[in-house]
């Protein structure tokens, strides 16, 4: 028997109760878009769930924290299921971290097109069309540090399309056993799907990123299931402020005019493929030469990054740069074997670069006075990622300094 093809919308990690940060200064004509662009970016699924006629909506947790939001934020969900209900568009939420069932306001009646599921053991629900069940949903609100036991979702007979609703991480070996046709997943912020077969486990991630690694688009998913029972996926963009990370390369012959003209054309690109949206860019200059020097060790990097705040940032859609940063290339594999003090320096750092496990001892190189103090504790050096930036730094500060006018220089190309 052929499954009546049908279409939902599945979202997740709103988090309306938590702004856009990470950023050490934000300008004033976007402070009000900082707070609000959780809500704009939720209004826009609301707004889809409407305009593409789905026949139900799927929410898999951290929507909101009714505490952090204060009055807006329960309001603000009100309004939306209203709008929702008055088109017949049923809603199934599974509460997370942050939203569980409990922490809800006992005065605010939610309408009754929406199913909270509860969080012990999973709900099942069925979904009808003209009376008839069109798919079977089972699921189950979860909360802290929650791992999602593929094991509780049992799958429905007679041939319905399934849908688990979960809150948390899944065990990647045991999901596809449970004939589950697609597993709703929330609590990670970037979008994601497993596939095995013709069974799909999907995160959507949330609908606006809100620092500075969370880059890229981020939205709502569209899942259509066709005849055969078979689900596709598709991303609904709803974010209004969008992250990125952006890399230009220069070398030794790169000058300032150069520079100027990769950040245009770059800029033009970016907001080209994202009209209407306000864009925050850090910037990272990759390479070797005296343009990199002087940013690194002088004020170029400061009034770079004050020229493109003026130029692009102002406007809206603004492009705002979040910081800009000039990175060096690795030293040239022909200084590591040099018989000089610089060739002796870079192999040391590549040796403790190969034993991750040893140590960078500072503490020897500071007076005895500087022991205790806050010195050293600027200097300890103990997670990984931290060390290998570290020794990546120290070789190229080697190279700049005892590389001669091969690797660096001091005046840059006008």
């Amino acid at each position: 028997m052929a499954q009546p093809p049908f279409r939902f919308v599945h979202a997740s990690d709103f988090h309306l109760e938590r702004p856009l940060y990470g950023v050490a200064e934000a300008p004033s004509h976007l402070r009000e878009l900082f707070v609000d662009a959780p809500y704009r970016a939720a209004q826009c699924v609301f707004d889809l769930v409407v305009s593409e006629q789905v026949e139900f909506l799927v929410l898999s947790g951290d929507i909101l924290h009714c505490d952090g939001t204060g009055p807006r934020g329960p309001a603000f969900l009100l309004e939306q299921f209203g709008r929702l209900k008055d088109h017949g568009i049923p809603v199934y939420w599974a509460g997370g971290h942050v939203d569980p069932p409990g922490l809800w306001p006992d005065t605010l009646d939610l309408p009754d097109n929406v199913r909270v599921f509860a969080r012990e053991r999973p709900d099942e629900l069925f979904h009808l069309r003209d009376g008839a069940p069109l798919a079977r949903l089972v699921g189950a609100s979860g909360g802290p540090r929650c791992r999602v036991r593929a094991t509780d979702f049992l799958p429905g007979a007679g041939g319905l399309f399934s849908i688990a609703v979960a809150y948390g991480l899944i065990d990647e070996r045991a999901w596809p056993e449970q004939g589950i046709d697609y597993w709703a997943l929330g609590g990670i912020h970037r979008r994601g799907t497993s596939q095995s077969g013709t069974y799909l486990a999907h995160y959507p991630g949330t609908p606006q990123g809100r620092q500075p690694e969370e880059t890229g688009a981020h939205g709502a998913t569209l899942v259509q299931v066709d005849i055969d029972g078979r689900a596709r996926t598709k991303l609904l963009a709803c974010d209004c402020v969008r992250w990125h990370r952006e890399h230009l390369e220069v070398d030794a012959t790169t000058s300032r005019t150069d520079l100027d003209r990769q950040f245009a054309e770059r800029i033009a690109a970016l907001q080209a493929t994202a009209p209407g949206i306000d864009l925050l860019c850090s910037w990272t200059i990759d390479g070797s030469g005296p343009l990199v020097h002087q940013l690194r060790h002088s004020h170029l990097a400061t009034e770079l990054l004050a020229s493109l705040r003026n130029q692009y940032g102002a406007g809206r859609p603004a492009l705002w740069s979040i910081s800009l940063a000039a990175e060096p290339l690795s030293p040239p594999s022909e200084f590591f074997t040099q018989d000089t003090i610089l060739g002796d320096l870079l192999r040391e750092v590549r040796r403790l670069e190969d034993t991750a496990e040893e140590p960078l001892d500072v503490d020897r190189y500071l007076h005895e006075r500087h022991l205790a103090g806050s010195i050293a504790t600027a200097v300890r050096i103990l997670d990984p990622p931290t060390r290998e930036r570290t020794l990546r730094e120290v070789a190229a500060l080697s190279a700049e300094l005892l590389g001669g006018d091969s690797w660096g220089g001091e005046e840059p190309l006008a």
